[in-house]
């Protein structure tokens, strides 16, 4: 710090006090010290410190997936001492995963607020090793969940900023914010009336998708999909440029974690790791969060938002899964659209809205991307799928076969097709997981459980209506490839895939000169003795056979 600001007249101190208050930035580049071996460094914010603050300004309400030891902590614990030096009567409550964390953390603020020069900050009033209350009526509290009583946390603190540390391993977490919520809300709703700066920030690299990191990955993946208060925040090591170009650092973070590539992954790379009732194993889950594609484009519909992968190719031929759920239910509505040749994912939408609007964002989809539209037809699906056969897109409706010369429209998951949606759902995504753009479908499938019973889906509280969408196209591109396509208006289609097309004919493949049928027959007995997974791609590779 300039030592010229120790001798500010006082003229001068109230100016640089207003601007202090006004800039949490200028404050804490100015005023903010940080203890390091041998003496204390000035603390200047690099540029995702300041992102993070800026949106905390904005959207109050934060949720960030971070790298360890990228300095996140300590730039709100910067951000705790301003507010707690220049806004009367703020109370900030601070938990994490132990009692010591939490102690820390508190000591930390604490030491940033003694450094700063007497004119600028309040006396304490009181100060003990988890909280300390100053002058102006500003209090911070630090505490860990208590596991015998976590809806006591916290417990009569009128707190106007939370701050919830290393979330993903705080035991009881979910039980303690549910306890929290209504006198969090009525109290930083005072503090809103009074343009005080409040909110909630919830900081932690991740953790297991079950279990104790379940309440931390069940927020994000809401928070990705823009259905939750909180606003997403990811910072991974390599955005901050001074780590990123020390290679130095990122070797000793590993060679301290052991070189162990599972918490390196955790800590330093931002995957969720797969637990033993995972539905796919760790090599799929860590492949499918390698994947960073940001849509092309963002779409608001109703109370819900497209993302586009990819327009439509001219002649290209498209699968459009939907799943359909109430309005006012845990679940969401989904629509999931893939290339049919290359089942690269091209667009999505997910939503909570009435049957009649999720039918209109069918249409309005079903519009952009000609192809087949797979309805899953059971209970609120029903709607859609009567509307869509009594509309001009008949014809592109899916329609399963029932008995021997039956069609229903829609695809009914019963305890027969349940299964092969699943089984195709399952051999696509590990075969072809880069196939799959979306961000927030990735963090459906791996947060996909096997139960007790054997049945495949979201742990309680999680979703999995983008997965069922994405299984009901698997599932028609593996077992029930739709009849007669006409290539020469859909030409993206191969003669490979026209082959497979016309095996669903019985006329056309019973006098097929290479008998492809019994072939296909064939390999798949062969891939079932070998206990191999069979898929297009199997198929694929024999119809070059002479």
């Amino acid at each position: 710090m300039d030592k010229s600001k120790l001798k500010l007249t006082a003229e001068d101190r109230v100016k640089e006090y207003l601007k202090c208050k006004n800039s949490f930035l200028h404050f804490c580049s100015n005023y903010i010290y940080i203890e390091q071996p041998g003496g204390d460094v000035l603390l200047t914010p690099y540029e995702p410190q300041r992102k993070l603050i800026d949106t905390i300004g904005i959207h109050n309400y934060v949720l960030v997936l971070k790298s360890r030891q990228i300095g996140i902590s300590t730039i709100i614990q910067a951000y705790c001492a301003w507010l707690s030096v220049f806004y009367e009567n703020v109370v900030i409550g601070i938990i994490s995963k132990d009692a010591p964390e939490a102690t820390d953390f508190a000591r930390f603020v604490r030491g940033m607020v003694e450094k700063l020069p007497k004119w600028m900050s309040p006396n304490f009033s009181k100060c003990t090793e988890q909280s300390f209350i100053l002058k102006n009526g500003s209090k911070v509290y630090a505490s860990p969940v208590n596991p015998n009583a976590p809806e006591k946390c916290l417990r009569g603190k009128a707190i106007t900023f939370l701050v919830i540390d290393e979330a993903a391993f705080v035991k009881f977490i979910d039980e303690a914010w549910t306890s929290m919520v209504p006198a969090l809300s009525t109290n930083q709703k005072a503090a809103r009336k009074y343009n005080v700066p409040h909110g909630t920030i919830v900081l932690s690299t991740p953790n297991k998708t079950v279990g104790v990191g379940k309440w931390f990955y069940e927020r994000y993946m809401n928070a990705v999909s823009g259905n939750d208060i909180f606003k997403d925040f990811v910072i991974h090591w390599k955005d901050v440029k001074e780590l990123a170009e020390d290679s130095e650092w990122y070797d000793t973070q590993c060679k301290l974690f052991d070189n162990d590539k599972r918490k390196i992954e955790q800590e330093l790379e931002l995957k969720f790791l797969a637990t033993g009732g995972s539905f796919f194993e760790e090599h799929t889950v860590q492949v499918l969060q390698d994947i960073q594609v940001e849509p092309i484009e963002k779409i608001k519909l109703f109370n819900g938002e497209a993302w586009r992968y990819a327009r439509a190719i001219p002649g290209a031929y498209y699968l459009i899964g939907v799943d359909t759920a109430p309005e006012h239910g845990e679940d969401k509505s989904a629509i999931t659209v893939w290339d049919y040749r290359t089942l690269e994912q091209v667009f999505e939408y997910q939503g909570k809205l009435s049957v009649t609007n999720f039918t209109r964002v069918v249409e309005v989809t079903a519009a952009q991307y000609p192809g087949l539209i797979v309805v899953e037809s059971n209970s609120y699906g029903n709607q859609v799928v009567e509307y869509l056969n009594n509309s001009e897109l008949a014809t592109r409706l899916y329609k399963e076969k029932r008995g021997q010369n039956t069609l229903v429209p829609g695809l009914s998951t019963t305890s027969k097709t349940r299964p092969l949606i699943i089984d195709s759902l399952y051999t696509y995504i590990t075969q072809h997981p880069e196939c799959v753009k979306s961000k927030r479908m990735i963090l459906e499938l791996i947060g996909l459980v096997t139960k007790n019973s054997g049945r495949v889906e979201a742990d309680t509280g999680c979703h999995d209506d983008l997965c069922l969408s994405a299984g009901l196209c698997f599932y028609v591109h593996k077992w029930d490839p739709p009849l007669m396509i006409d290539s020469s208006r859909y030409n993206g289609l191969t003669k490979d895939m026209a082959d497979i097309i016309s095996m669903n004919n019985d006329v056309a493949y019973s006098n097929h000169p290479h008998d492809l049928l019994n072939q296909v027959k064939q390999a798949m007995d062969e891939n079932n003795n070998s206990q191999k997974d069979f898929s297009y791609v199997d198929v694929l590779s024999f119809y070059n056979k002479s």
